[in-house]
C-alpha cells in the first residue's frame, strides 16, 4: 500500500476499476475485463471531446455511435456508457487520462489503438474542423498507447483535410 492511501489522499481503487465498476453495475451483463476496455476506449474519447472543458451537443453525438461501432456495444449500452463516462468527466471531478492510458496499454492490440485514434480524430471532427488543441491530444493518446510514429500518421492522414492548421495554411496562399 502506497503512502498516499494510508493517508487517505489517494483514492483505494485506481481510476479505470472505478470507471469499469461503475459500466458494469449499470451494464450487468459486461464480464469485468470487457468492462475495462469499453471504460478506458470510452473514458479516452470523452478526453478529447472535453479538451476544450466542454462536450459540445456535436461531440455528443457522436460518442455513443462510435463506441457502438467500434467497441461493439449495442447502441443503447454505449449511450449509457457514454452518460456514466461524460458524467465522470465533467462533473465528478474528472478522469484519470493516465490511467486509462495504461489500463487500454495492458488489453489492447494494436489494431485496438489504432481504431481508438480513428475514433479521436472523429470526435475532434464533429463540429467540422480539426483544432491544434485536439490534434495535441489525440497525439499525446497515440504516444501513450505507445503507438509507432508511422502508426499515428497512418490515422491521421485520413483528417488531414479537416487539420484547423492545414485549413489555415491554406487560406493564407489563397488556395
Amino acid at each position: 500500500m502506497s503512502l498516499l492511501k494510508l493517508l487517505g489522499w489517494a483514492d483505494a481503487e485506481p481510476q479505470p476499476e472505478r470507471l469499469a465498476a461503475a459500466i458494469q453495475a449499470r451494464l450487468t451483463n459486461l464480464a469485468p475485463p470487457r468492462a475495462e476496455f469499453v471504460a478506458a476506449f470510452a473514458g479516452l474519447l470523452v478526453r478529447v471531446a472535453y479538451v476544450d472543458r466542454s462536450i459540445s451537443e456535436a461531440e455528443r453525438a457522436v460518442l455513443g455511435p462510435l463506441l457502438s461501432s467500434s467497441a461493439g456495444l449495442p447502441v443503447a449500452e454505449a449511450e449509457t456508457v457514454v452518460e456514466i463516462v461524460t458524467h465522470q468527466a465533467t462533473t465528478l471531478g474528472g478522469i484519470s487520462y493516465a490511467s486509462l492510458t495504461r489500463a487500454f496499454n495492458a488489453i489492447a492490440s494494436d489494431v485496438h489503438k489504432q481504431r481508438l485514434i480513428d475514433c479521436l480524430y472523429a470526435v475532434a471532427t464533429a463540429e467540422g474542423s480539426i483544432s491544434v488543441v485536439e490534434d495535441e491530444e489525440v497525439r499525446a493518446v497515440a504516444r501513450a498507447l505507445l503507438l509507432s510514429q508511422p502508426q499515428f500518421i497512418a490515422v491521421r492522414s485520413r483528417y488531414k483535410d479537416q487539420l484547423e492548421v492545414i485549413i489555415a495554411n491554406r487560406q493564407a496562399r489563397g488556395a
